[in-house]
Order: C-alpha cells, then structure tokens, then sequence
C-alpha cells in the first residue's frame, strides 16, 4: 500500500509539473501530428507508378497506389525548374519517349512530339522504317539501348568451293605470275564487305519474346509451346530495308558498329566497303606487275584462255 501511494504521488508531480501530457496517453489530440503547412508551396505532378516507353499518359498514370492520391511533391517556387511541368491537365494524353520510374517529376524531353502515335510506331523517327530480327543474326547489338545509333556492316566471305587458286587464271606466258599474283594476295580467302545500315536507331533494345510452336504427339495429339527468342527492333532507311533483308537471307555475318553518342558526331560519315582483289585489276603483293586480262585463243580443235598484260 505504501510503494502505491508513493508511485502516485510521483505521478502527480509529474503531471503538475508538465512533465506527462495527455497525449502521452493518447488523449487529447489521439496522437494526431499536425500537418505540415503547405501555404507559399508549389504542387509538382509526379509518376505515381513506372510508365514504360511509347505508353500514352493517362491520369491513372498520376496515382499513387500507396497513399490512395495523386502523386505530388509541393517544392518551394525557388527551386522549381521552368523545365518542370505543372498543370496535369497538359501531358494528359502525350506519348512518353523514354521509361519514367515512379517518384518524378515530368519534362518535356520525357515526352514524343504532339501527335505522335503511342506503341511501337511512335519510337520510329520520322523518314525512317522499322524491322524486327533476331538479335543472334547481328554481332554486336548487346548492350546499346534505346535510342542508340549504330551502322550496320555485311560480310560475305569468297566462296571457292574448295578449288584450286590457279584455276580460271588461263594459261600462256604470263600463268606462273598470275598464279604466283593470287597466292601472295589471298585472293581466294577474300571477302565482300558492305555497309548495308548507316546511323541506324535502336526503337526496342534486345528483349526476349515468346513465339508460338505447335508440334504433334501420339498421346496429346497438338501441342502448343512457347520458344523464348531475343529478338530487337531497329529504324533504317528506307532505300537500305532490301540490302538489309538480302544479307540476312544469305546468310552474311553482319557486324553492330556503335556510333559516337555526343552531339558533335556526323551521320554522314560511313565506313569504306571493301571488294575482293582480283589479279587481273593489279597486283597488291609488290612484284610491280600492271593490270591483266585475259584472251581467248583457238588452234585448230584446240581452244585455251591465256593472260595477258592489259593494254592502255
């Protein structure tokens, strides 16, 4: 009885002396904190959720699931950027050019010309044509996201069919340095190199895509399953979609060269193609020889090819 009449006593003082407040106990207020003033403040639309690329604004785009309201940051007018746009009412409806995570404001470089149709489309740039491949037909393309610039190079390699280099350089005085002429410049393990995409622009980097397979069973009869394939999407000229298209029908390899992504580089500058020597257009070995031809002899029943110097 007397350690409960001193622990009142104690208390008592406390409370006299200010120490305890109602809302210790949550009385009062209920523990309710005060909000915080917002007068003289300037309301930011934000990202309430990830908006993916090419995606049309819509205001559900705007709520925050989390808080059940609209995601909004009030920023003091000495730090709000012009860039930041503040009416909603203004992007509802545009077309984002790039992913915006949840938590930011919006700016105009987040957003594709007015008028711009949302999807795929939207991330072609104007002039150009779209096409879709699988990402294992070009070497190279890892790593380069969206918007990146890049030419496109096709190789081909000379196809001998195992042959002997001294055949179809023809005979007569002039065969030995022929021969000597295609052994000394590899001209049978040449290749043809073509720029087939210059300043092409990645519209969708290497994604995984899921393309339907029917096979056949005795059991289950049809079956359909997915084959996950990496495949992207580039926007080329137009005038290079049948170079394009004609090297990977041949099977050529085709190497991903990025270009510079500063502001100063120039599109207009292409890598050199390169052809296949040929003995007969000169000799690229040293031994000083002129350009050849060939000429076509008949002997009686005997009919042979034979090289010769070129005539100028």
């Amino acid at each position: 009885m007397t350690t409960g009449l001193a622990l009142m006593a104690l208390l008592a003082g406390l409370w006299g002396t200010g120490v305890l407040r109602p809302e210790t106990f949550g009385f009062g207020d209920k523990g309710d904190k005060k909000a915080p003033s917002r007068v003289g403040l300037v309301a930011i639309p934000m990202s309430g959720e990830m908006i993916p690329a090419y995606a049309q604004l819509t205001r559900d785009h705007f709520w925050d699931a989390k808080l059940g309201d609209f995601a909004v940051v009030y920023m003091p007018p000495s730090v709000v950027t012009p860039g930041m746009i503040r009416d909603m009412g203004t992007i509802v409806g545009r077309v984002m050019s790039r992913d915006k995570p949840a938590g930011y404001v919006f700016t105009e470089a987040d957003f594709l010309p007015q008028g711009t149709r949302p999807g795929l489309v939207g991330g072609i740039p104007p002039g150009k044509r779209a096409i879709r491949f699988d990402s294992e037909k070009v070497s190279g393309l890892q790593g380069l996201r969206r918007g990146d610039r890049f030419d496109l190079i096709a190789t081909l390699p000379l196809d001998t069919q195992g042959a002997d280099p001294s055949v179809g350089l023809g005979g007569g005085i002039y065969a030995q340095q022929m021969e000597l002429q295609a052994r000394m410049s590899n001209w049978r393990k040449q290749a043809t190199v073509t720029v087939v995409v210059l300043n092409g622009v990645v519209v969708e980097p290497i994604g995984v895509r899921n393309v339907p397979t029917t096979s056949s069973t005795l059991i289950g009869g049809s079956v359909t399953k997915g084959k996950p394939v990496q495949e992207v999407v580039i926007a080329i000229a137009p005038s290079e979609v049948a170079p394009l298209t004609e090297a990977l029908a041949v099977d050529a390899h085709i190497t991903c060269v990025p270009r510079s992504g500063r502001p100063d580089d120039d599109p207009s500058v292409a890598p050199a193609p390169s052809r296949p020597r040929s003995p007969y257009s000169g000799s690229a070995s040293g031994l000083g020889a002129g350009p050849m031809t060939t000429m076509e002899t008949i002997n009686g029943t005997k009919q042979e090819i034979i090289s010769t110097p070129r005539q100028k």
